[in-house]
């Protein structure tokens, strides 16, 4: 069994997914971990002194391709759901996870005794949660011939949720852009890419749309019934957090 020896240096690197892995393969190689990984963002809530670590998407690459060999598949996407979840230090957790994905071989989540595996656990959950409500609860508007969709996340949800709508909408084209990542998806026959660090599309919502919206307000206006309003039983169906990007309320 290989021997990791904890210590209480800060590394910092740039939050991606290669720049992760190019972690990975340095606290291996010296057989330390660090006590904290920082990215640009939380690094400002730190008076520490980091170790910036370069991120290198060669050795990156090598290193998922070492532990597609050396893990079970089950875990390795126990790995990647993990590192895409808004768990605060998640990548000293995700670093205790692989230690204990290579040294044991069972399912990581048989450990929820220990803690990072088990804070992990609960993120990927609040995470898949989010995505299966927003399955319900993002709102298109056709923008020409294309479909497009603004969300604020939480959690990195927009990658995990593409697929449920290029299933829906297999002859459509459309846009989602998530606000809190500033991050576009564009989805065409069923067809998913990405741009990363972007700012919403610029474009003028076509006449028709704003016809269809507004008899859709028309509609729900005739049809409320004042005096049956229960408010608590409606955020309880529909937090307000989701209701900033939704037409209905618009």
């Amino acid at each position: 069994m290989m021997h990791i020896e904890r210590t209480t240096d800060v590394w910092e690197y740039d939050g991606s997914y290669y720049g992760f892995l190019t972690v990975v393969y340095h606290a291996f190689k010296k057989n330390s971990f660090p006590e904290m990984i920082l990215t640009p963002e939380t690094s400002v809530e730190t008076l520490f002194l980091s170790e910036w670590i370069d991120t290198n998407e060669k050795i990156a690459k090598k290193m998922y391709e070492r532990l597609v060999q050396r893990v079970r598949k089950e875990n390795v996407q126990f790995i990647v759901e993990g590192f895409y979840c808004s768990l605060k230090n998640k990548e000293r957790c995700l670093l205790e996870a692989i230690y204990l994905a290579l040294t044991s071989k069972d399912l990581l989540t048989n450990h929820l005794g220990h803690p990072a595996i088990l804070a992990l656990q609960k993120s990927i959950q609040a995470l898949f949660s989010e995505v299966h409500l927003f399955t319900g609860f993002v709102r298109f508007e056709y923008i020409g011939t294309l479909l497009y969709s603004q969300i604020t996340p939480k959690h990195f949800s927009l990658p995990f949720l593409c697929p449920h709508f290029a299933r829906r909408y297999p002859n459509e084209t459309l846009m989602i852009y998530d606000e809190t990542h500033r991050l576009l998806a564009m989805i065409e026959q069923s067809h998913i890419r990405f741009i990363e660090n972007t700012d919403p599309p610029a474009f003028q919502t076509h006449d028709s749309e704003q016809d269809i919206q507004q008899n859709w307000r028309t509609f729900l206006q005739a049809v409320t019934i004042d005096e049956r309003k229960n408010e608590r039983v409606q955020l309880s169906h529909l937090p307000k957090r989701f209701r900033g990007n939704m037409i209905d309320f618009q």
